[in-house]
């Protein structure tokens, strides 16, 4: 009777050992994993201002705005035209867009129903300028599909920036979209 009754505490506590000790296992290199050797680490580009240096800094992430007058935050969608008609799944808010200086450059980050839209960006006086457009994981449904489809040709194009009463306007020759923010 004893001996079964240790059978009933043992394998759940050995279940449990095994449990946290995998916790703290730190094996590297296995599939998935990047293991740094020492050539590849000697080769990493020094980010830092001292001539001869060899250490890295991370990325510094900063809000920028779009225009001085414009608040440094995020914006949501509230309106959009394509050659003068309206496109009513901008005005809710379906898009969403921000603007982030990464050590010194712009990049834009949008969001569409589909999924996100990564650009470096340019700013010169009012005129936003997307390169490099990258198009991250999506899950797309047709009418999804051909919204983030829309939004990327729109970043493709340099687009002319007002902010008024609290609205920021980009418009691309024929085709608008306007911006409220968060």
């Amino acid at each position: 009777m004893k001996r079964t009754r240790l059978w009933q505490y043992t394998v759940p506590v050995l279940l449990l050992v095994m449990l946290l000790t995998s916790c703290g296992d730190t094996k590297t290199g296995g599939p998935g994993t990047a293991v740094p050797t020492p050539s590849s680490t000697s080769s990493v580009p020094s980010t830092s201002s001292t001539p001869g240096s060899t250490s890295t800094t991370p990325p510094q992430e900063t809000c920028a705005a779009f225009l001085p007058s414009t608040p440094c935050t995020k914006y949501t969608s509230v309106s959009g035209t394509t050659s003068g008609i309206e496109l009513p799944w901008l005005s809710s808010g379906s898009v969403t867009a921000r603007l982030t200086s990464v050590n010194g450059e712009l990049q834009l980050s949008l969001t569409t129903p589909c999924g996100p839209l990564s650009a470096q960006a340019t700013i010169t006086g009012n005129t936003l300028t997307a390169k490099d457009i990258a198009t991250g994981a999506s899950g797309c449904t047709a009418d999804t599909g051909e919204q983030q489809l829309w939004v990327k040709n729109y970043l493709k194009r340099p687009i002319e920036m007002t902010f008024s009463q609290g609205t920021l306007n980009w418009r691309s020759g024929t085709d608008t979209l306007s911006f409220k923010s968060e």
